[in-house]
C-alpha cells in the first residue's frame, strides 16, 4: 500500500478528481453476486466517468523531448533466400526468441513485374536493436502471401508466441512457431480469400482459448474453423478484410468487427450490418456513454457508426480514391478524438462530426488503401501523424497538417502502415517502415527511424498486427481473456496506434485499487459467505495474492477482524476479482462490515498504488444463517450431432440429449448451447449448460456439418451438324456448368469442346464434384451427318435457231454451272454443246453430283427450225415496148432476179421474157421460190403501144 513515488503527466489519479467521486458512488451502489472468485461486470457508466477514472499513473524514466528523426539501421536484405527481399506490408514487433529485446517480423517478395511476385513470400524475423536476421522460413511449401497482413501472440499457451497470416495462395490461415518453422494451415473453405488483408488475434469469449480472426471467419487455436459471419469475407474492394475483435458493450465478451459488419463471440448477428460499403474499421468513444463507435471507411467515403450499427454520418473521402484505414487518435488536443483518413491524392485529418479539419497533398496513386499511425513524440500532449506514401515519408502536426519531417520512401503499396514501437528496449520509441522499389526507386526492406538524440517519449514494445490497438496484446505476447477496453481512458482513446508514456502491463505502471459492494450470503451448508469486488482501475497489473481482510467495524477505529481472503488471479488493468471470505458457524448480529483490500489483516499491503485512499468500502451487513434445503443440481447429457449444410453451406443442430433437472426445482431448467452457430463445414466444439438458477451443468458435444448436397450441373442442348468428311468433323459446344451450396464444383466431360466427332451420334456425359466428392451429372448428344445437301445447279435458258438444212444444225449453248456445300459437284448433260440437233425441239436434261453422290438436276430446250424466209424477189417496175402499124405484138425480154439464205431460188414468170406480148397492158407475175419451198412474188406490167413511126 505504498503511496506512489512518481506520476506520468497524463495520468495523475488525484483522489478528489469529480468523476472519480462520481463513479466510487455508481459503485458503492451496485451489488455483486456469486459466492465464488469471478470478474465483475463492468459497472455501466459514462464514457468520461471511466476514463477520467482509468487514467494511468506511474514512475517511468525520465527522458529530455527533442525531434531530430535520423535512420537508424536498415534491413535490405539476407544470405537467406536473398531474391526475397521487398517489403510490402505492416511489419509487426514482438520478442520471438526470448531474449528480452523485440523482434520485428515480416514477409518478404521477389522484385519484379505483375502481382503474382507478392504471392509467393518468406516470412522472416529480425532483431529490433540491429537489425540482424534471427530466421526465414524458405520452404516453398509453406510460403505466405507477401502483401497480406500477419498478427502475432501466444495462441495455444505455450509462453511462446506464434504467427499468423495468410497463405500464399490466399485461402484460409497459416501459422508458424516463434521460430519461424510451419505450426499449421487451415483447410481451404468456400469464399475465404484474403488478398492483402491478415488476421488478427482475440479471446473472444474469455475462455483462456485464442480465436483467430479473418475477415468473417473465426478459427480456433488449432486452425479449426468455429463460425462463418453472414455479411461475406468484406474487407477493401478486391483486396480483402482486415477484421478484430473488441468488447463494444461491455458485458465481457468481444465482438467481431470486419467493416460494417458486427458479430457476438458465437457469429451471430451483434446488430444489422449498416447500409454502407465494407472497408477498413477502427473503434473509438466519440459520444459521452461507455459503448464504442465504429469508424470505417473504403469505397470511397467513411462512415461513423453507433454501438448499434446505426450511421451516424458518412463522407467522401477527402483525399479521393477508395480511402485506406482509418487511424484515430485526439489530434487538435481537444478532449474528442479525430480520424485520420489516407486517401489517393491527400492526407487528411475529419473531426468527430465528419468535417475535414485539414489535409495534405500526397501520392497514392496504386492501392489508395494504405495507413497512418500516431504517436506523441515529446510527450507534450501534442499528437502527430505518421503516414508512408508511393515516394515519401511524412511525420505532420496532428492539430494543423505541417509537416514536422519529410523524407524519401519508396512503395508500390497495398495496405501497410508505419509502426511505432520500441525496438531497441531503449526506453525510446522508434519508427518502423516497410519499403520496396517495385514501381518507384528508393529502398527495399524495413527501414528504423528514431530521435538522434534519442528524445522521443516512452512506448511499448511491442505492435502485433494491423488492427492493433494497445490494449489487445500484453508486453510478454499473450493474449487477454478480457482486455480492458481502451477507449474509456482519455488517452488510450486511440487505434493503430501506441500512446507516449504507456508501457503497457511494464512494473513502471501502477494499478489502483477499489473496493465496492461489500455483500453477504448463505450457502446450503449454512456457510456465511461475505464478498467485495475489488476493481483494478489503474493501469498496472495487480499480480496474484491479494488479500482482502473483512473487519467489523472500522478497522481505524479498532474493528475486529473476521479474516482474511486472498484472491488466486491477477487483475488486469480494467479488470476485477471477486474477495469471498467464508466464515461458518456464521458470527450472528448485524453489524457495519467493512473490506479492505490490499490489507493482511494487519493493516499492512503489497502492492504501491496511485491511491492508496479508496482501497475500502462497507455495508450493514446481517451475520446470521439458516441452512437451506440441498439442491440437486441438473444433468447435462450431450451427444455429438452430424448435420447436412444447407444452402448457404452452414449447419444447426442442438447437442441435447435429455437434459434435465432431478428436482424441478428451485427455478424452471434452462439450457443454453454455445456456439449456437450455424456452423462451416467440419466438426465444431459446442458446450451445453444447464442451470436450475442456483446451479449448473455442461457437458461438450461435437456439431459436424458435412456436405451432403449434390452439385446441380446443367448440360448444353443436343447439337446436330453436317460433315463434309467421312471422318467427322471437329464440333464446339457450350461449357457445362455447375453450382454448389459449399464453393466450387468442377465439371469435367467425356468430350471436349472443339474435338473431332464421328458421324453419328455420340452421347457426351458431363461430371461434377464438389469439394466433399459430391458428384451429379448430365449429358447430351453430338450428331454428325454425312453430306446429305444436294448441289445446287443453273441450266440455261431454252434456245431456238434456225437451219438451212433438212437434217438440223449443230447447236452450243453456255454450260450448266454448280455448286455444293462441299466442294465440286460436276454437272453432265444429255446433249452435249455444239452437238447436232434435229429440226424440232429436243429437250436437254443436266444433272450435278457431288463427292457424296448427292445429285440434282435441270433442264432446257433447243429448238431446230426449218427455213422459213422466203428468198427476196426483184421485178422491174414496168416494161414498155413499140409496134409498128399493122403489127399486133411484139416480143419483149425482160429481167427478174431473186435471192434467198439457203442458196438459190429460181423464178417462173406468168409470160416468160421473150414471149409475144399483144399490145396493150398485160399484167405478168413472177414468182421465186427457195429449196424449201419458200416463195415470193412480185408483179409488174407489160405494156406494149403503137408506133407510127415505126415500119
Amino acid at each position: 500500500m505504498d503511496q506512489a513515488r512518481g506520476t506520468h503527466g497524463r495520468g495523475r489519479g488525484e483522489t478528489g478528481h469529480p468523476w472519480r467521486k462520481r463513479l466510487f458512488a455508481a459503485l458503492m451502489a451496485l451489488g455483486a453476486g456469486g459466492c465464488s472468485e469471478t470478474t465483475a461486470p463492468a459497472p455501466q457508466v459514462s464514457g468520461k466517468e471511466a476514463s477520467a477514472l482509468s487514467e494511468a499513473c506511474d514512475a517511468q524514466p525520465p527522458f529530455e523531448p527533442n525531434f531530430e528523426p535520423e535512420l537508424q539501421w536498415a534491413w535490405t536484405g539476407s544470405q537467406q533466400a536473398p531474391e526475397f527481399n521487398q517489403v510490402m506490408m505492416t511489419p509487426v514487433v514482438i520478442d520471438v526468441n526470448g531474449d528480452g529485446v523485440p523482434d520485428i517480423v515480416f514477409s518478404t517478395f521477389k522484385n519484379g513485374a505483375g502481382d503474382a511476385i507478392w504471392k509467393e513470400g518468406v516470412l522472416r524475423a529480425i532483431s529490433g536493436d540491429d537489425g540482424r536476421d534471427l530466421w526465414a522460413n524458405t520452404d516453398p511449401a509453406h510460403r505466405i502471401k507477401a502483401a497480406s497482413s500477419i498478427t502475432a501472440g501466444d495462441i495455444d499457451g505455450d509462453g511462446q508466441v506464434e504467427i499468423c497470416g495468410i497463405p500464399s495462395d490466399g485461402r484460409g490461415i497459416i501459422c508458424y512457431e516463434h521460430d519461424g518453422t510451419f505450426k499449421f494451415r487451415t483447410a481451404p473453405d468456400a469464399f475465404d480469400y484474403n488478398e492483402w488483408g491478415g488476421p488478427s488475434l482475440a479471446d473472444l469469449d474469455g475462455d483462456g482459448q485464442v480465436e483467430i480472426l479473418d475477415g468473417n471467419r473465426v478459427y480456433s487455436h488449432t486452425g479449426t474453423l468455429k463460425w462463418v459471419g453472414a455479411d461475406g469475407m468484406g474487407g477493401a474492394e478486391n483486396t480483402g478484410p482486415v477484421s478484430f475483435a473488441a468488447d463494444i458493450d461491455g458485458d465481457g465478451k468481444q465482438e467481431v468487427i470486419n467493416g460494417r459488419s458486427i458479430y457476438r463471440h458465437n457469429g451471430s448477428a451483434y446488430c444489422p450490418s449498416a447500409p454502407i460499403p465494407h472497408g477498413f474499421a477502427a473503434v473509438g468513444n466519440f459520444d459521452e456513454d461507455a459503448k464504442a463507435e465504429i469508424v470505417v471507411s473504403g469505397h470511397g467515403q467513411v462512415s461513423l457508426l453507433d454501438d448499434n450499427c446505426q450511421v451516424l454520418w458518412t463522407s467522401p473521402v477527402p483525399g479521393g480514391g477508395h480511402g485506406g484505414s482509418p487511424n484515430i487518435g485526439d489530434f487538435d488536443n481537444d478532449g474528442v478524438p479525430e480520424i485520420g483518413l489516407p486517401g489517393t491524392n491527400a492526407y487528411s485529418v475529419l473531426d468527430s462530426d465528419g468535417k475535414l479539419l485539414w489535409k495534405s497533398p500526397t501520392q497514392e496513386l496504386s492501392s489508395g488503401k494504405t495507413g497512418s499511425t500516431a504517436f506523441d513524440f515529446e510527450d507534450d500532449g501534442k499528437l502527430e501523424i505518421i503516414y508512408a506514401d508511393e515516394v515519401r515519408l511524412r511525420i505532420y502536426d496532428g492539430a494543423t497538417g505541417q509537416v514536422r519531417f519529410e523524407t524519401n520512401h519508396s512503395s508500390s503499396t497495398t495496405h501497410e502502415n508505419p509502426v511505432i514501437a520500441d525496438v531497441d528496449n531503449d526506453f525510446a520509441a522508434e519508427l518502423v517502415v516497410a519499403t520496396n522499389d517495385t514501381a518507384y526507386p528508393g529502398y527495399h526492406g524495413i527501414r528504423v527511424y528514431h530521435d538522434k538524440k534519442e528524445g522521443w517519449a516512452h512506448t511499448r514494445r511491442i505492435w502485433n498486427q494491423h488492427a492493433y490497438s494497445i490494449t489487445n496484446i500484453t508486453d510478454d505476447g499473450r493474449i487477454p481473456a478480457q482486455p480492458m477496453r481502451h477507449w474509456l481512458q482519455s488517452f488510450l482513446n486511440a487505434f493503430r496506434s501506441n500512446v507516449a508514456g504507456y508501457l503497457g502491463d511494464s512494473p513502471l505502471l501502477l494499478p489502483e485499487l477499489i473496493t465496492f459492494a461489500v455483500t453477504a450470503q448463505c450457502s446450503e451448508d449454512g456457510t456465511l459467505l461475505l464478498s467485495t469486488t475489488v476493481v483494478n482501475m489503474g493501469a498496472g497489473t495487480v499480480p496474484t495474492g491479494l488479500k482482502v481482510a473483512f473487519y467489523r467495524g472500522n478497522p481505524a477505529s479498532g474493528g475486529t477482524r473476521l479474516g482474511v481472503a486472498v484472491l488466486s488471479e491477477a487483475i488486469a488493468s480494467g479488470a476485477s476479482r471477486e474477495a469471498i471470505l467464508p466464515l461458518n458457524p456464521a458470527p450472528g448480529g448485524t453489524f457495519e462490515i467493512f473490506a479492505v483490500a490490499d490489507d493482511d489483516g494487519t493493516g499492512a499491503g503489497r502492492d504501491t498504488e496511485c491511491d492508496e485512499t479508496n482501497n475500502s468500502a462497507s455495508a450493514t451487513i446481517d451475520l446470521s444463517c439458516q441452512e437451506t434445503p440441498t439442491n440437486v443440481p441438473p444433468v447435462a447429457l450431450c451427444q455429438d450431432v452430424t448435420v447436412s449444410a444447407d444452402a448457404t453451406c452452414q449447419g444447426t443442430a442442438s447437442i441435447d440429449q435429455g437434459s434435465h433437472d432431478p428436482d424441478n426445482q428451485p427455478a424452471p431448467l434452462s439450457i443454453s448451447e454455445a456456439p449456437k452457430g450455424p456452423f462451416g463445414l467440419g466438426p465444431h466444439s459446442v458446450t451445453l449448460t444447464a442451470t436450475d438458477g442456483e446451479a449448473s451443468a455442461q457437458c461438450v458435444g461435437t456439431v459436424t456439418v458435412v456436405d451432403t448436397t449434390k452439385p446441380e450441373v446443367s448440360c448444353p442442348a443436343a447439337t446436330a451438324l453436317e460433315s463434309c468428311s467421312p471422318q467427322g468433323t471437329a464440333v464446339t459446344f457450350a461449357a457445362a456448368t455447375a453450382r454448389d451450396n459449399c464453393g466450387e464444383a468442377p465439371v469435367t466431360c467425356s468430350h471436349v469442346s472443339g474435338a473431332t466427332f464421328p458421324v453419328g451420334t455420340t452421347p457426351v456425359s458431363c461430371s461434377a464434384k464438389d469439394g466433399s466428392g459430391n458428384t451429379a451429372s448430365c449429358g447430351f448428344n453430338v450428331t454428325v451427318t454425312g453430306d446429305t445437301a444436294k448441289p445446287s445447279v443453273s441450266c440455261p435458258a431454252s434456245k431456238t435457231v434456225e437451219t438451212c438444212a433438212r437434217a438440223g444444225a449443230a447447236v452450243t449453248f453456255e454450260p450448266p454451272s454448280s455448286t455444293d456445300n462441299c466442294g465440286a459437284a460436276p454437272v453432265s448433260c444429255s446433249h452435249a454443246s455444239g452437238a447436232t440437233f434435229p429440226v424440232g425441239t429436243t429437250p436437254v436434261s443436266c444433272s450435278a453430283k457431288d463427292g457424296s453422290g448427292n445429285t440434282a438436276s435441270c433442264g432446257f430446250d433447243v429448238k431446230v427450225t426449218g427455213d422459213t424466209a422466203p428468198p427476196a424477189i426483184s421485178c422491174p417496175l414496168s416494161v414498155e415496148a413499140k409496134v409498128g402499124l399493122g403489127q399486133i405484138g411484139v416480143a419483149v425480154n425482160f429481167a427478174t432476179s431473186a435471192t434467198d439464205t439457203c442458196g438459190p431460188a429460181p423464178v417462173t414468170c406468168s409470160h416468160a421474157p421473150g414471149l409475144l406480148f399483144l399490145l396493150g397492158l398485160t399484167p405478168v407475175t413472177c414468182t421465186a421460190t427457195d429449196a424449201s419451198g419458200n416463195q415470193a412474188s412480185c408483179h409488174f406490167g407489160v405494156r406494149v403501144s403503137l408506133d407510127l413511126s415505126l415500119p
